[in-house]
């Protein structure tokens, strides 16, 4: 038996393709903060990753911005306002956060040696 309405299965098979096309997959997960982390910095850098991992990356970042007037010194907050970026398409506003990330990175490994991080600061001293 033919189908009644051909168009119709074109037309889902467009729209799941367009849909599909404009996903990029994040280079990197969002970082949580440190024990002991302020506690209302804390609470947006975790609303920040439910909303990343959402893939609402406008929100995300308001709510790591939000984070950040917390607590400015917190590098995994500037490293996840970078993975925010630069899923936005944002990439000219990337390696300023990334900076920032390294600033106040405490050493930590999870920053400093991520592919995300090193990709963006190839040729920073």
């Amino acid at each position: 038996m033919a189908h009644k309405h051909p168009a119709s299965a074109v037309t889902v098979c467009m729209l799941v393709f367009f849909l599909l096309a404009g996903c990029e997959k994040p280079p990197a997960q969002p970082l949580i903060l440190p024990a002991g982390a302020e506690p209302s910095s804390f609470m947006f850098n975790e609303r920040g990753t439910d909303y990343f991992h959402k893939g609402n990356y406008s929100e995300a970042v308001i709510a790591f911005l939000q984070a950040k007037a917390a607590d400015p010194h917190a590098g995994e907050i500037h490293f996840n306002i970078a993975l925010c970026r630069h899923m936005m398409g944002q990439k000219n506003k990337v390696r300023d956060s990334l900076k920032l990330a390294k600033k106040y990175a405490r050493e930590n490994p999870e920053i400093l040696q991520s592919p995300f991080y090193l990709q963006y600061m190839q040729g920073e001293g």
